[in-house]
């Protein structure tokens, strides 16, 4: 899978071999997203990969800000650095880390919103579709990305520059900021269309990162989304478009994802 997903032909003929009925969608309750258009934001995502417009309603925004307060993170997604937002500074110090990220894992366990969210009927029905298949809940997770104020290590700089994932032959992420962001706050960034008009030098290569300038070289500045908004602000994503986050210069992001995939390979 790691292999074939980055050529477009082999990754569509085994989305397409693998297409399977669609059981009856079954989640408890409704949706969170009254006004969401189930099929139009599957008609947009299949065309830019991208589709924006889903935002969280104010209560379950607050909810879930209310656990971040409390939720132990993983800094920099190690298991060997766990801590709490009050002693961020004084964990820091003790294992000689900089947190540039901190995740909290599968929060629904714990949280009641983001279960809400994870088994919202419209977020199924569109994963549903978009997947061509019965869609697998892979996983959830509250991040945040801090304003640090230097340079990241090495094998942190792949998720600030332009990359695209392999983790499934299709999958998608619905991505909710849980903070205001603006140009300066780490926006998302995706360019539109790559999902499915990549060019051959950029699937051939066992590259996946590429920086800015080769970027809108190739697929023009037009096709950049980057993605600023206040905090509930929602959109889903086909990360095999290009993507990338970006530092924050001033102010802390925190974002909750929840990504839904064709396949469970157990390695998530």
């Amino acid at each position: 899978m790691f292999c074939l997903t980055r050529i477009n032909f082999l990754r569509n003929l085994v989305i397409f071999v693998s297409r399977q009925p669609v059981h009856q969608i079954s989640t408890d309750g409704g949706s969170l997203f009254e006004e969401l258009n189930v099929e139009e934001s599957v008609k947009t995502l299949r065309n830019d990969g991208l589709c924006l417009g889903i935002n969280l309603p104010r209560t379950i925004l607050d909810e879930i800000l209310e656990f971040s307060d409390y939720a132990i993170y993983l800094g920099n997604a190690d298991s060997q650095f766990p801590f709490s937002l009050p002693e961020k500074e004084r964990e820091e110090l003790k294992c000689r880390q900089t947190f540039v990220t901190a995740h909290h894992l599968n929060p629904s366990s714990l949280c009641p919103a983001v279960e809400k969210v994870e088994k919202d009927h419209k977020l199924w029905e569109i994963a549903a579709q978009y997947l061509e298949t019965n869609p697998v809940l892979l996983s959830s997770r509250l991040k945040w990305t801090f304003a640090v104020g230097k340079t990241v290590s090495e094998n942190m700089r792949g998720a600030f520059r332009f990359h695209y994932d392999l983790e499934d032959y299709r999958f998608i992420k619905f991505f909710f900021y849980l903070t205001d962001v603006d140009e300066l706050s780490s926006p998302h960034a995706c360019v539109k269309g790559t999902h499915k008009r990549k060019k051959l030098r950029h699937q051939f290569s066992l590259i996946r990162e590429r920086y800015d300038n080769e970027i809108i070289e190739h697929y023009g500045s037009n096709n950049v989304e980057t993605i600023c908004g206040k905090a509930g602000l929602g959109f889903v994503e086909d990360f095999y478009c290009f993507h990338k986050g970006t530092l924050p210069v001033y102010k802390n992001r925190l974002v909750l994802e929840v990504k839904f995939a064709m396949n469970d390979y157990g390695f998530y």
